[in-house]
């Protein structure tokens, strides 16, 4: 009699009811009880950075994009040369353990249309080396930068953290001991249920540190593309023929700066901003190589 691994059941609950976590979020709102016991299942603990995707972030002066090394000094009169991957990269080279999924749960459990299915979640720390053989596979570091890379040629979004959801349905132990960098399509996201959720849920899953959006009124002339389809957390709406963009609820992912043909949204990316969302991300497992 074949045995039945916790992660193949799991595979096929989340397959099953992955569209129905709007409908769980919205009654987290509404019943606290119900709210307190899928945090503490789920949630508990969590910290995730949205990273705006790599091609969102430009150089004023020549519109290219430059990466540079973490340890590297940064120009003063530049503070738009730092790629946000980086902060994907430093972790996996400080990491004994990686762990890339054969594929994304997300986009299979709903059918992605638009994005590969094959481009799994990358996970690092010890718990990574838990899960079944039968889901993925261990991987060299250099392996894992190749995976990032090919999750930004591929118009995902990159996020990274404590994310305890995986650490329970992969059964891989305590969630200090895995780290999850995933790569987000607009359509399928496991957080664009984040509008839904009560705040102190939602708030868990936030923009990368050091980043922001500036918008200018002047050169939009309010075509919707940003609105429709683009933003997972419906943080933007078209109000009077103008661009409203809830600062509240948007997580700073850069879709809407890449796709807007006017150049009336642009992030800005501070020289810090790889230091501090590292700091962010270190204490949160346990990482460093033996």
């Amino acid at each position: 009699m074949r045995r039945i691994r916790f992660s193949d059941l799991s595979v096929r609950v989340i397959n099953i009811t992955f569209n129905t976590r709007f409908i769980l979020a919205r009654a987290c709102q509404k019943l606290p009880p119900l709210e307190w016991m899928v945090d503490k299942m789920f949630f508990e603990g969590d910290d995730i950075q949205v990273l705006p995707r790599d091609a969102a972030i430009k150089n004023y002066q020549s519109g290219d994009v430059r990466e540079l090394e973490v340890n590297a000094i940064v120009p003063t009169y530049n503070e738009n040369t730092l790629v946000p991957s980086q902060v994907l990269k430093e972790m996996i080279k400080r990491s004994k353990y990686h762990f890339i999924m054969d594929n994304c749960i997300c986009r299979t459990s709903n059918n992605c249309q638009d994005y590969p299915h094959d481009l799994g979640c990358l996970f690092l720390g010890k718990g990574s080396q838990r899960i079944s053989s039968k889901l993925g596979r261990t991987v060299s570091a250099s392996e894992a930068i190749q995976h990032v890379e090919r999750g930004q040629k591929a118009g995902l979004v990159p996020i990274i953290g404590r994310n305890k959801i995986d650490s329970v349905w992969l059964s891989t132990g305590p969630k200090e001991e895995l780290l999850s960098i995933c790569h987000c399509c607009q359509c399928c996201c496991l957080w664009k249920m984040t509008p839904n959720l009560p705040e102190d849920m939602s708030s868990s899953f936030s923009p990368m540190e050091g980043v922001e959006i500036n918008f200018n009124p002047e050169l939009c002339n309010g075509c919707g593309i940003c609105a429709h389809e683009t933003c997972f957390v419906d943080a933007i709406t078209i109000i009077n023929g103008k661009v409203k963009r809830n600062q509240n609820d948007c997580r700073i992912c850069g879709r809407c700066v890449e796709i807007c043909p006017r150049g009336a949204l642009n992030i800005v990316m501070h020289d810090d901003a790889i230091k501090n969302s590292l700091k962010r991300v270190e204490h949160l497992v346990d990482v460093e190589q033996e």
